[in-house]
């Protein structure tokens, strides 16, 4: 049994990771970054006293956590629908979630940042702006992919004549 292609109740395939595009394989990557950096990257203080994204960022955690969940939201439905609807919305949510994580990290990281900042702020900004950049590709490239569009389109010609493309 291919674990990629599995059966459909409708007697299609259920996930296809060839039905990503760059904007979703981007917000994905990024959002799996994101959530490493916040976890376990180092974002202010030295030494002992260090403290991770996920410990700093009181406030704007969960904002991070549902931007990340809609992001991994954005690249399931993508492999697993193939009409585009769902992944429509869920690329604007991600587009509009990312941009608002970016403005808020912007604002904690560049310019009311805390003493001893460290690495993993700069890579948590870097992956958020990655992920509302790939919500952006995605939406760009709306639309069915090549694989799920209909074979043959049958054209009527002037008299009755029906061929197919």
């Amino acid at each position: 049994m291919d674990l990629g292609r599995s059966a459909a109740p409708d007697g299609g395939a259920w996930f296809h990771p060839s039905r990503l595009r760059r904007g979703e394989i981007l917000a994905g990557v990024s959002a799996l970054l994101l959530l490493v950096f916040l976890l376990a990257g180092k974002w202010y203080g030295s030494g002992a006293n260090s403290r991770s994204g996920w410990q700093a960022l009181t406030d704007l955690r969960w904002l991070l956590v549902v931007t990340i969940a809609a992001a991994f939201a954005l690249v399931v439905t993508q492999t697993t629908r193939r009409a585009p609807a769902i992944p429509v919305t869920l690329s604007m949510i991600v587009t509009v979630l990312g941009l608002i994580t970016v403005v808020a990290l912007i604002y904690r990281v560049l310019i009311d940042a805390p003493a001893h900042e460290q690495a993993g702020a700069y890579l948590g900004l870097l992956s958020a702006s990655g992920l509302a950049y790939g919500g952006f590709l995605s939406l760009r490239q709306e639309g069915i992919a090549r694989r799920d569009a209909p074979a043959e389109i049958p054209v009527i010609r002037p008299g009755g004549e029906s061929r197919s493309r």
